[in-house]
């Protein structure tokens, strides 16, 4: 556990003059959350009042706390139900399949971003992880195709493929694009 003193208002260890709303103490967890202070940031979260818990936002919190942690299954339990609350977001697709993918296995994270791509057709993360699946299946002209409709999507995807250790076999080939 760290500490932080500067942020009184959510401390638990004495009286607690200033009362925080959900989304400051969602920033607070952030903040702990990038110093790698897990404890903390899920403490953070624990303040939050029992109505504001169910959140988006907090649960969005929750999942980056959980995949930090490497708590697979229960990242993917809260990604699951955002998916659900608010199909269109990517990200909370991402997240889920991130998170199956280390829970489970690469065939059931693809499977759950083929679904998602259906929803975010235009959305390059998407179609990134696609490429980086196929890609660990040894599928590589798939992988190439995938890469390709990312980073014609975002051209900011190719650097990110050059560091994606999934990509590794392609990267002679993504050095080459223009």
């Amino acid at each position: 556990m760290g500490s932080n003193e500067g942020a009184l208002f959510l401390s638990s260890r004495g009286s607690n003059p200033l009362k925080a709303d959900w989304q400051t103490h969602v920033l607070v967890s952030s903040g702990y959350l990038e110093l790698g202070m897990l404890d903390d940031a899920a403490l953070a979260l624990e303040e939050i009042t029992p109505e504001d818990k169910t959140r988006i936002e907090v649960l969005g919190a929750r999942v980056g706390i959980y995949m930090a942690a490497k708590k697979w299954e229960m990242a993917a339990v809260v990604a699951s139900h955002l998916v659900k609350v608010e199909p269109q977001n990517a990200g909370w697709w991402i997240n889920l399949a991130y998170s199956v993918r280390r829970a489970e296995n690469v065939e059931k994270a693809e499977a759950i971003l083929l679904r998602a791509q259906a929803i975010c057709p235009k959305d390059p993360r998407i179609a990134f992880n696609l490429a980086c699946y196929a890609c660990v299946s040894g599928r590589i002209a798939e992988a190439r195709g995938r890469l390709e409709k990312a980073i014609k999507l975002n051209k900011d995807i190719r650097q990110f493929a050059l560091d994606d250790e999934d990509l590794r076999p392609l990267w002679d080939w993504i050095s080459a694009l223009e």
